[in-house]
């Protein structure tokens, strides 16, 4: 998979821009606060509907502008297809696939499939449970279409529920008329509802991070020369990973029944997989407790990792890889890890920087010139570099094919020296 072209208006700094990419290497190149990081931005919002900086879509729109719009054209084995986003301030936004008017926004979710390297990507072991279900629903979602309509399902089944505690509540405290005895039978039907598509969601959940959680150990042993040992366990009050779909359906049955008293004196319900969790140990410890920052972000580049293999194996190709700004996350010895094994598999890759110097390691070398032996400085053909400057892009290949070769070459004179 890769995306050959996008388009922008009126998003972050960018009036108008049109740009085409190579299926390959593309280097995004300029100096901070230039847009360099907007770019890879709008992929990611068209790849999952959302940004990977904010949760207000209005940050999104040009200054003095009301809407934004995104186009991009993505090809999937040899099939191309347009996803399209417009966005305005006083509507919500709207999604075409190729042409045709969506009914939902979730449909874009696998059209354009990405996986992000970014400063942000501490907050999956920091921050809060619910980025780290968003983070679980987009993966699953992206390799299984019959998991994005579960959960679809389960949410809207959930906003139904809620609504009617709301109103239980409302006639037990005497603010509207009537029996709310009607509501409490109406209840049972939607505890069987929920029960039912949310056993379907926690089993998906619980399949994928086993699977996730083996591949992430393997890089993180790779990265850590086997000195620690990272798992990724899936947080459920309803389900163990041996659990049957009967069981998890009978449980949380009964915890909704159990727990109808305090649901509807809280106007919400308080179990189900929108409360679960994940929890990244290392050794045994909790991330988030006990292990340095340097350990977090080792742990998160592992989690990276592993989704790009996860979804080569689910959906026989590899994303699109979205790198920004990584040396300000990770050391020399990750950086190294991180090119060497992009040199080894086949997927698009944008890459922000402000500069080659930063980079320049002999896992860049061998990305970028394709050789592990780093004997020569031919640079790649497919390579593209763009040069960002205040909203401004620019083809940056001649000026930066130069000096890449010169940067080998005499990072080559130093070695054998």
């Amino acid at each position: 998979m890769y995306i050959e072209s996008i388009t922008f208006r009126n998003f972050r700094n960018y009036e108008q821009l049109n740009l085409e990419f190579s299926p390959n290497i593309n280097l995004i190149i300029g100096g901070n606060a230039q847009g360099k990081t907007n770019i890879l931005e709008g992929i990611y919002f068209l790849s999952t509907a959302k940004s990977h900086r904010t949760s207000v879509d209005t940050e999104l729109i040009r200054n003095n502008e009301d809407w934004f719009y995104l186009k991009g054209v993505v090809s999937a084995r040899n099939i191309s297809n347009d996803v399209e986003i417009i966005n305005a301030c006083d509507e919500k936004k709207k999604v075409k696939i190729n042409g045709k008017p969506q009914s939902k926004i979730s449909s874009i979710i696998g059209k354009i499939n990405t996986v992000m390297f970014s400063p942000e990507d501490l907050s999956l072991v920091k921050g809060s449970p619910s980025e780290r279900r968003r983070f679980l629903d987009i993966l699953i979602s992206s390799v299984d279409p019959t998991y994005l309509r579960s959960i679809q399902e389960y949410q809207s089944a959930l906003k139904q529920r809620n609504e009617l505690l709301k109103k239980i509540r409302e006639q037990r405290a005497g603010n509207s008329e009537g029996n709310d005895k009607s509501y409490v039978d109406t209840l049972d039907s939607w505890n069987s509802l929920l029960a039912k598509v949310g056993t379907d969601v926690i089993k998906k959940r619980i399949s994928i991070i086993l699977e996730l959680s083996e591949l992430a150990t393997d890089r993180h042993g790779e990265l850590t020369q086997l000195q620690e040992k990272l798992n990724i366990e899936y947080q459920s009050q309803l389900a163990k990973s041996l659990n049957s779909d009967d069981q998890i359906y009978e449980i949380f049955q009964r915890n909704l029944n159990r727990n109808t008293d305090s649901d509807i004196r809280s106007g919400t319900t308080n179990t189900g997989p929108h409360r679960d969790d994940l929890l990244f140990t290392i050794d045994g410890m909790d991330i988030r407790k006990f292990c340095s920052q340097g350990q977090q972000r080792t742990s998160v580049l592992s989690l990276k990792l592993a989704t790009l293999e996860l979804m080569n194996r689910r959906l026989g190709e590899y994303p699109v890889v979205l790198l920004d700004d990584v040396t300000s996350e990770l050391d020399d010895k990750r950086v190294l890890f991180l090119f060497s094994l992009l040199s080894k598999i086949p997927s698009q890759t944008l890459l922000t920087t402000t500069g080659l110097g930063e980079l320049w390691n002999d896992g860049l070398r061998a990305w970028l010139f394709n050789d592990s032996d780093n004997d020569r400085n031919d640079i790649q053909p497919d390579i593209k570099i763009f040069i960002v400057d205040n909203g401004n892009v620019r083809d940056g290949n001649a000026e930066y094919k130069d000096s890449l070769r010169k940067h080998a070459g005499s990072a080559g004179s130093e070695r054998r020296d």
